[in-house]
């Protein structure tokens, strides 16, 4: 066996695989990288590799390794001792757990530090640290680089203080679409892609096969009976907010949590908005948190069990004093009737058939490989207590719970040194089977297992991915899925299953790009940073209502060569600067008036209510906020908590119109250049010319955006013509292809049913 030869990296402690050596040769010769391969193709090695290369040419540099989790970041910390050629007091660990004064000396002494994001941003933030001196940092489990998690924060700092320095991405499963590779990309400004898939000859030798099986099961009709009558709750309550126009249908079979979540935001935002009290909108909002509870009990009987069920009823109880919902639901003849059935069936031991599978799993694995071992994944924590209890009772199996760091309910997390030594009692043989509820899905060093078991399936594809990651290491692994037939168990599976097929074909076709050139123009394109909102090369869009357009911030604004400003009568706020930005614009003495007279509350709550991003700006010195007009400085101060607060619309304080404009126009730049974006008429419906309502109306086709919209009418030349195309003239479009052409011609010929 040949192994790397470098001066920082141990004799004889990495095995040459020619793949990770080429990885380690794109990602140094094309800077900003990401990493997608297959769990156990050696993601750290890699890393570990480049840090050698960058600290022999940059000695007084030192590299970051970043993992979501303190056991990944612990993991890691052991890797780069393990590889490396150099002190083992200079690769550090820092996270949490140890306090700040002495994490700061440990940055200044080490050469390598492996930490969870968390602390280091605490860190930067306070100004103990700093990037200027790393040339690496390295963020496993890249995926996680989105919305506002910490990766995304020091992606930004790191590129700010050290524009030289090199970001490596690490992930096994980077997301099911492309917007969300596209966001990863853009969160960590990586310029090159590297993908790893089985199939690649040079990987073939280091894979080994997964089988996976499914086992399927049907729920007793004691369960079906107890599942009847949750759904009998469930349906009335969908017909009670169907009346108010809130539930869409009264389907229970299709009714999603995201739905219900989508639904509560609906009542609270109509119960904001109403001047007077209208006490059948606080009904509706406790109707809809019982049938939410009512929807998990479900959820949790068909994938869980009456253990888990009869849990969950106790809680209620308990909550049944303290909130309406608790109590209403309690005191419904169906909700009431399933409860007093869980207990029973608690009391005979009747459990959900899928236990019976696992165990009868467990002991055959055992039985044919008594060396074996295994992992049970499951989702709730106190299911895998009660797995744990269950599967001790046979004496072939020797299981231990895996849980996370933080205490819920009753049951008290794992410390970071308990998760550690689980590991290792597990390496050694004291256990056999661990079960784990997610926090062993991500990279932890758990040992090679034969055999990964799901108590239920996953709708994520990257869940899926790590999950049966965690077998087929070194040899032939296995996959094993629970499922009960009929239930969320299977919409679950087909769901991950769906998602990883998506992300294999988005993947494959990053893959397939003919140069790097075009891989790294199709990433810079959607990266839009600070530096990027000063070019003046694009034309920028900006509605203005035709209130505002007596004032010299229109005209300020039609000085700039690159805006096109175009007045309209607006239902919304002054100025649309994108599909999701909608300002509202104030001078302070309009501000103090539309406080007392009660326009600005009323336009508050039209802007958060109908617009993703609500922006108002308060245009004067700050100064007469408090001196214009004789109101109480503390009334003044609470409408500006309420707003932003309350409301939740952020606002700008600006000394003049020149500055208002200013702030206008880098919004809308950042807003649409770089985007490809047009804004969306649909923000405001009046005034619209001719030309605009017939692109408003064909926007309203499924996928169509404004370009497409305009495509459509371009070739067409009028709205019937587009809804009168088939398919194969619909596909004659720039950017319309068979999928869409599908969507639009179902959606125009299927027939309206009333709900």
């Amino acid at each position: 066996m040949a192994f790397v030869n470098h001066p920082l990296i141990k004799k004889n402690s990495i095995e040459s695989r020619i793949y990770q050596e080429v990885l380690v040769a794109r990602v140094l010769e094309k800077g900003n990288s990401l990493v997608v391969a297959p769990t156990a193709l050696g993601k750290t090695v890699v890393a570990s590799m480049v840090s050698a290369f960058l600290l022999q040419k940059k000695p007084e540099k030192k590299i970051l390794v970043l993992a979501p989790t303190k056991p990944l970041a612990v993991q890691h910390h052991k890797s780069f001792q393990k590889f490396l050629n150099i002190p083992e007091e200079e690769i550090t660990l820092m996270t949490g757990t140890i306090p700040s004064k002495k994490r700061i000396p440990l940055w200044g002494s080490s050469k390598i530090v492996s930490a969870t994001p968390q602390s280091i941003e605490n860190d930067l933030l306070q100004g103990k640290i700093s990037f200027k001196d790393v040339s690496l940092i390295v963020f496993d489990e890249a995926h996680r680089a989105v919305g506002d998690y910490s990766y995304v924060f020091l992606a930004q700092n790191y590129i700010k203080q050290n524009s030289n320095g090199l970001i490596l991405a690490l992930t096994a499963s980077p997301g099911g679409k492309k917007e969300k590779i596209d966001d990863v990309c853009k969160n960590l400004f990586i310029k090159n892609i590297e993908i790893k898939s089985e199939k690649d000859a040079d990987v073939k030798p280091y894979v080994h096969e997964i089988e996976t099986t499914w086992i399927k099961v049907n729920l007793p009709s004691e369960f079906l009976e107890i599942k009847s009558l949750l759904r009998t709750f469930m349906k009335e309550q969908l017909l009670f907010l169907k009346k108010f126009g809130f539930a869409r249908n009264l389907s229970v079979q299709y009714l999603r949590r995201k739905d219900l979540i989508e639904m509560q935001s609906k009542i609270r935002k109509a119960i904001s908005s109403k001047a007077e009290k209208n006490p059948a909108l606080y009904t509706a909002i406790s109707r809809l948190a019982a049938l939410l509870k009512v929807s998990h009990a479900e959820l949790l009987l068909e994938t869980q069990g009456i253990n888990s069920l009869n849990d969950y009823f106790s809680r209620i109880k308990k909550d049944s004093g303290k909130t309406k919902a608790a109590k209403f639901l309690l005191s419904h003849e169906a909700v009431s009737k399933a409860v007093s059935l869980t207990e029973k069936l608690k009391e005979k031991k009747v459990e959900h058939p899928k236990l019976l599978e696992l165990i009868n799993v467990l002991k055959k694995q055992f039985s044919e490989k008594p060396k074996s071992k295994v992992l049970v994944f499951n989702h709730y924590r106190d299911s895998v207590s009660f797995l744990e209890k269950q599967l001790n009772t046979f004496p072939e199996i020797k299981a231990k719970k895996f849980i996370g760091q933080a205490s819920k309910e009753k049951i008290k997390g794992m410390t970071q040194k308990e998760q550690i030594q689980t590991i290792e009692d597990l390496k050694e043989g004291k256990y056999n089977a661990l079960l784990c509820t997610s926090v062993a899905e991500e990279g932890l060093d758990i040992p090679e297992v034969d055999l990964v078991v799901f108590f239920e399936p996953v709708p994520s594809e990257i869940r899926t991915i790590q999950r049966r990651g965690r077998t087929g290491r070194l040899s032939k692994g296995k996959t094993i899925i629970l499922m009960a037939k009929a239930t969320r168990d299977e919409a679950f599976y087909w769901s991950s299953i769906a998602k990883e097929r998506k992300m294999k074909s988005v993947l494959n076709k990053m893959k397939a790009m003919d140069s790097n050139e075009n891989l790294e123009s199709r990433k810079m394109d959607s990266q839009t940073t600070l530096n990027s909102f000063s070019s003046e090369k694009d034309l920028v869009m900006i509605f203005v209502d035709s209130r505002e357009q007596a004032s010299s911030a229109v005209r300020e604004l039609s000085k700039f060569d690159n805006v096109a400003v175009k007045v309209k009568q607006l239902e919304l706020g002054d100025y649309v600067l994108s599909d999701e930005v909608i300002v509202e614009r104030k001078t302070v003495e309009d501000f103090l008036s539309s406080m007392l007279d009660g326009r600005l509350f009323s336009q508050l709550i039209d802007l958060s209510a109908n617009c993703k991003k609500p922006l108002m700006i308060v245009e004067g010195k700050k100064e007469e906020l408090f001196t214009l007009r004789n109101i109480h400085e503390n009334a003044i101060k609470g409408a500006l908590s309420s707003i932003m607060l309350d409301y939740q619309v952020p606002i700008f304080f600006t000394d003049s119109v020149k500055e208002t404009v200013s702030f206008l126009y880098l919004i809308a730049k950042r807003e649409q250049l770089g985007k490809g974006k047009e804004i969306r008429l649909r923000i405001g419906r009046k005034g619209l010319s001719d030309s605009e309502l017939q692109q408003f109306v064909v926007e309203s086709l499924p996928s169509i955006g404004p370009t497409l919209a305009k495509n459509l009418l371009r070739k067409f030349g009028s709205v019937k013509k587009v809804f009168s195309a088939d398919e194969k003239k619909l596909m004659k479009t720039d950017k319309i292809g068979e999928k869409k052409a599908k969507e639009i011609r179902k959606l125009i010929e299927l027939e309206y049913k009333d709900d």
